[in-house]
């Protein structure tokens, strides 16, 4: 990965905040009035076609625009800080929804179907969760682990799925749960998020997503995984740390709460 000057940097995180809000390939104009950028459109053009030589960005054959590449996406995932980014507000919403789901449910499968539909409702994304076991040769225990999936809808509002062969391709990788559950445990890292874009799933169904991981402890039940799938121009500064701070409140949570029937 080639190291990027002040400038390119702060060009291309104008490039992925733009496309992940706008859909569309983003232009120079559209670069300098949206972060004013101190610089002539010609000079962002300039940028923008070295960022393409470096493969960070690329164009549409139909657009003079420019959108990000994986690369693009990966260099902006490694260096953006979105550390304290989520509302307080949030914060409260998420505590206060896992604890109305525990009152309402203490089976450990339901109440982790409610947990994956809340991430689901609050991303407007595919919310996914994989229930506990003991760490030690947790892969190996892949079979018996109960798989949640919830807002499969949400993937078909997205332009990047308008494709019928595109989707109906990702819908069968998502049908095929042992794959599905061994890719979690792969990506999910322990104490932190995980963010894996695009070709680096080595799936061509998921070539055009973006999946968010993250493992939590819950005692003496083991490790959980929950993960949010969208597509790759999904709103990493607010998602990044709704799933983070969702996997530290099931960890306080489960902490706290014993009373789960298996």
């Amino acid at each position: 990965m080639e190291i990027l000057t002040p400038r390119q940097a702060d060009i291309l995180n104008g490039v992925v905040e733009a496309h992940i809000e706008t859909s569309g390939p983003v232009g120079s104009h559209y670069i300098i009035k949206k972060y004013a950028i101190p610089v002539s459109s010609a000079t962002i053009r300039n940028e923008m076609g070295a960022l393409e030589e470096m493969g960070y960005l690329t164009h549409p054959h139909t657009s003079s625009g420019r959108v990000p590449t994986d690369s693009g996406y990966r260099y902006y995932l490694d260096h953006a800080s979105f550390a304290d980014v989520m509302p307080e507000s949030l914060c409260l919403q998420v505590a206060r929804e896992l604890s109305q789901n525990y009152q309402e449910q203490r089976e450990i499968g339901v109440f982790l179907e409610k947990v994956t539909s809340m991430l689901s409702s609050m991303t407007q994304e595919i919310g996914l969760s994989l229930s506990m076991a003991p760490e030690p040769g947790l892969d190996q225990k892949i079979e018996g682990l109960r798989l949640s999936l919830q807002g499969l809808t949400h993937i078909l509002e997205k332009p990047e799925f308008q494709d019928i062969n595109k989707l109906r391709t990702l819908l069968k990788t998502l049908e095929e749960k042992i794959v599905l559950k061994q890719w979690l445990l792969k990506q999910a890292q322990e104490s932190q998020v995980s963010v894996s874009v695009g070709r680096e799933h080595e799936s061509q169904a998921l070539e055009n997503c973006a999946i968010v991981t993250a493992r939590y402890s819950a005692g003496e039940m083991g490790t959980g995984v929950i993960a949010i799938l969208g597509p790759k121009r999904m709103p990493y500064r607010r998602l990044v740390p709704l799933v983070s701070r969702v996997a530290e409140l099931m960890e306080a949570f489960f902490t706290e709460h014993e009373e789960f029937d298996t």
